[in-house]
């Protein structure tokens, strides 16, 4: 008898991003024996340091060609998804029998926009039909030596409005999902977010059909939470979470 595949997990990263957002957690992962995948989304391959456009459907067409083969392969599969990652991990969800979720600082508001009086999609699209790119804004960290690493990572000097105004479309087409959602869920998101808007977190646990849902906010972090002041808790309450009995 052949031994048993390690449990698999699959991590998917954020908008203008890559993998290594989320590195911290993938290695400590991997360490327990688990076997990660961290694949690039489409539009995000490349060398940089223009930032290609792509669209929600390359990224969760992607995530599900990524879990099947997992899947396939090692049987249950969880997924960790970071920020626009969290969205295509959750419509993934919605269409694949997902084992658990790991949202890190999901992607339902850009931080302050919610105090505009009109919805930001409107604006962003007339952006983008004017100006495509728009210059990159540093790592969102709160931890300088944490910054200076992430920002060594960063292959894009450019970030696609184009692509920001899909994510926005994504949030559209995930939103009614989410009651339907019941795989086991841990949410981790930063009280100090600058990218998204925190108080969405609690909002999300909120509407998520699972039984087992839980929101851990980390007081001083930013939205790169993996890397961030609360890494090690984010991390400890990561691998005690994917160790959990979900069973009913």
């Amino acid at each position: 008898m052949e031994p048993a595949e390690p449990a698999a997990c699959l991590a998917i990263h954020g908008l203008g991003g890559g993998p290594y957002e989320l590195q911290p957690l993938i290695d400590a992962v991997r360490a327990t024996g688990r076997r990660v995948e961290a694949p690039a989304l489409p539009g995000h391959e490349g060398p940089g340091p223009v930032m290609p456009a792509s669209s929600w459907t390359d990224w969760t067409r992607a995530a599900e060609a990524w879990y099947d083969e997992s899947a396939a392969r090692r049987g249950p599969t969880s997924v960790v998804g970071f920020s626009t990652g969290a969205l295509v991990a959750l419509h993934l969800a919605s269409r694949r029998p997902v084992d658990r979720l790991v949202l890190i600082a999901p992607f339902f508001a850009i931080r302050y926009t919610r105090l505009l009086p009109f919805r930001p999609s409107r604006l962003l699209r007339i952006c983008a039909k004017l100006r495509p790119d728009v210059p990159r804004r540093g790592p969102a960290v709160r931890d300088p030596e944490a910054r200076r690493q992430v920002a060594a990572l960063d292959r894009f000097r450019t970030f696609s409005l184009a692509a920001a105004v899909s994510a926005l479309d994504l949030i559209e087409i995930v939103e009614p999902l989410l009651p339907a959602i019941d795989a086991p869920t841990l949410i981790l998101q930063g009280s100090l977010d600058s990218v998204v808007e925190p108080c969405r977190a609690a909002r999300l646990r909120e509407r998520l059909g699972s039984r087992r849902k839980r929101l851990v906010m980390l007081p001083s972090s930013d939205h790169l939470a993996a890397f961030d002041r609360d890494r090690e808790r984010l991390i400890a309450q990561t691998l005690a979470f994917l160790d959990e009995d979900v069973s009913e």
